[in-house]
């Protein structure tokens, strides 16, 4: 959540599914890395407010220890600001030697002493860059996360890619995964001390660890992208922290910014979200969303459009182009649905300069948003220097802009005309900038809130934003846990005025009752209304209980010319409820295609095949082979060939889904020429 040269706006939109409020009781820090010390952050400073207007006492912990290193009264009027030790001071920021290793004296956890809810918001700055990093509090506690950030580009020696994990329990074990094979993590003084291709920790309550990909020396462009999207899965539940210190978007430039933030886990995530700009040009390098998907076939809509934008599987990532934002202007929005729960991170610029990048976690928006925000402290203080200060507003539609009440230090703000959002007709936004002091939003319907600020080379930005807890709407499967005979429900039991249940993103035409009984494997979520508010479960996986493994097959071009290359694509799915083993797909080609290439996002391929193992429930992966097709009968205008992929495992493939693992491709002869010599008829048959 930083930015480099101008400005850096964030924006907070709240979860569709449950409670997602920064407002708790108890935060954690999690330490973070970064490249060089210093050089993405040196000053730091923690910035503690509240909406009680009656004085209470935050204490503050340090990694185990069981006594506060030091404690504050705030009130609403009285926020406090707890000062750091600069760089590397192994609290929040660790040195080589506490990379890669169980900490257990880094980390900070706020707690209040009579359980009363406040904000925890990070600061952090140096000559050129800043950062801001928004505590979520208890909604940030669980067990499945996605790594996430932007692609970080270029080989500036300051740049690397972070991730904090803090524990709540003892005997906390924790495995990251799903990261490109030739990433390597720091331990200590060894850039590459973790090659593996999965890592496991295990931390007791409160400790720490830190991972860091580093892209300064590299010799590999894996670091730039491959760490988007892998899994850290625990036993119990975590915080974490993650993004880049620092991140470029220029590949081979030096540039580069500061970039955190403290996402929540999976369970916490929804499908509906909006964006606003931030002050980059056009060029795609600084403004931008980008979406990263926690379930297989997952689609993307921009701004109302029926048309998906791009379809992801699990732990994919799609940038959304800055052009679908609603102009080129700062305080410009763009509207994003998908078709199942995502996290969602914004690129975003201070300038039309490359340098001035920041980053922001953004989560989706819900008609319960709260419709108070008291208050941002000192929105003109970065950890010590003065800073030029702002807020974004996402408010419903239905409240009139005159119940929009924005306050900073001096006194009440005039509020300016909102923007409209393209694609929905339920929010509306707005961008203040130049506020002073302690700010606050007040509304007679449901905002979000988040700041923004910039002094030259530094920008910050943090949001404040949360509302009351939804309804208990997660889901459990009762009856057998696998099909047949598995029957979906909320687990708490709650009623709500109406329901409706979807398979794959899909509406299920008649499932509008509190029960489901599943037929088919997939993944389904369960729509509820309560008055004019809708809120989305938990997905849940339902599987076979016999082995079903799916083999799907396209290809680009059906229909091509003599010599042309054609790309298969075929999938593999794991819907029965047990590890498939031993697993080997085979695409032997027919006569008339010839091949070219293969890649695979898991395994090995050896044509004809593809030796992918073991693959747990609900796992898909792909292999892309390329093709030259050929004519071999030259007497034939056009040859039509099949092309069928098959499987082997250990268990007996009982196809309880149907498979689709054969597609045709029609070749044709590409017409000859004509030369007469000495009376006879020559034909040149052109071939590629």
């Amino acid at each position: 959540m930083s930015i480099m040269r101008k400005l850096i706006l964030f924006l907070l939109l709240i979860s569709s599914a449950i409670g997602y409020s920064q407002l708790s009781d108890l935060h954690y820090l999690p330490p973070l890395r970064q490249g060089q010390n210093n050089g993405a952050i040196q000053q730091q400073a923690v910035y503690l407010s509240t909406p009680e207007t009656t004085a209470f006492t935050v204490n503050v912990y340090q990694g185990t220890n069981a006594t506060p290193v030091t404690s504050f009264s705030i009130s609403n009027t009285a926020p406090a600001i707890y000062n750091l030790g600069n760089g590397n001071n192994n609290v929040t920021l660790v040195d080589d030697s506490n990379t890669g290793v169980v900490l257990t004296n880094s980390g900070l956890r706020f707690e209040s002493a009579g359980g009363e809810n406040f904000y925890v918001n990070y600061r952090g700055r140096s000559n050129s860059q800043a950062a801001s990093l928004t505590s979520k509090g208890r909604v940030a506690l669980g067990q499945n996360f996605k790594w996430g950030g932007v692609p970080n580009l270029g080989s500036q020696v300051s740049k690397s890619n972070t991730l904090g994990i803090m524990a709540t329990e003892d005997n906390t074990t924790i495995t990251l995964s799903g990261y490109d094979p030739d990433c390597e993590f720091r331990v200590g003084s060894d850039r590459a001390g973790i090659t593996a291709d999965s890592h496991t920790i295990t931390l007791d309550a409160n400790e720490s660890f830190v991972y860091e990909t580093y892209i300064g020396n590299s010799p590999t462009t894996a670091h730039e992208r491959g760490w988007i999207g892998a899994s850290i899965v625990a036993d119990r539940d975590i915080v974490i922290s993650n993004g880049s210190l620092n991140y470029g978007r220029q590949a081979g430039s030096g540039n580069r910014d500061a970039g955190i933030d403290q996402p929540v886990p999976e369970n916490r995530l929804g499908k509906e979200y909006v964006f606003v700009r931030g002050n980059g040009n056009s060029n795609g390098w600084t403004e931008f969303p980008l979406i990263i998907a926690t379930e297989n076939n997952t689609q993307i809509f921009v701004n109302g459009s029926a048309t998906p934008i791009a379809t992801l599987n699990d732990g994919d990532f799609f940038e959304i182009p800055s052009s679908n934002y609603s102009s080129n202007s700062v305080g410009a929005n763009m509207y994003v649905e998908t078709s199942k729960d995502v996290y969602a991170y914004q690129c975003m610029g201070g300038s039309t300069q490359a340098y001035t990048q920041g980053l922001n976690f953004v989560a989706p928006v819900n008609c319960l948003l709260p419709d108070t925000m008291d208050n941002i402290p000192s929105i003109t203080d970065a950890a010590g220097v003065s800073i030029n200060g702002g807020v974004t507003i996402i408010a419903a539609t239905t409240t009139p802009d005159s119940n929009i009440i924005v306050t900073d230090g001096s006194g009440t703000v005039a509020l300016p005309a909102a923007s409209p959002v393209a694609g929905t007709t339920d929010w509306k936004t707005f961008y203040l900038p130049s506020l002073t002091g302690n700010v606050s939003v007040q509304s007679s319907g449901p905002i979000a809130v988040g700041f923004f600020g910039f002094n030259g080379a530094r920008g910050v930005a943090g949001y404040y934003s949360g509302f009351d807890t939804v309804p208990d709407i997660n889901l459990q499967i009762t009856g057998n846990s696998c099909l047949p005979g598995a029957v979906l429900e909320i687990a708490s039991g709650e009623s709500f005025d109406a329901y409706q249940w979807y398979g794959d993103g899909v509406l299920v035409p008649g499932a509008t009752t509190p029960t489901f009984n599943a037929t088919v494997a997939g993944d389904y979520f369960l729509r509820v209304t309560r008055g004019p508010c809708s809120y989305d479960s938990n997905s849940i996986a339902v599987y076979n209980c016999d082995p079903d493994i799916i083999l799907n097959k396209t290809v680009d071009l059906n229909n091509v010319p003599d010599g042309t290359n054609v790309n298969f694509t075929i999938t593999v799915e794991n819907f029965w409820d047990n590890p498939v083993t031993n697993l080997v797909v085979t695409d032997m080609l027919p006569l008339g295609l010839e091949f070219v290439s293969a890649s695979v996002s898991i395994g090995s391929f050896s044509y004809p095949d593809w030796t992918i193992g073991t693959m747990i429930p609900g796992q898909l992966e792909t292999l892309i082979l390329t093709a030259k097709v050929r004519i071999t009968n030259i007497y034939q205008s056009s040859q039509t060939y099949t092309n069928t992929v098959t499987n082997s495992q250990d268990q007996t493939d009982l196809n309880v889904t149907p498979d689709n693992p054969s597609v045709n491709v029609t070749v044709n002869m590409i017409q000859p020429t004509t030369v007469i010599t000495n009376r006879r008829i020559t034909y040149r048959v052109n071939r590629n």
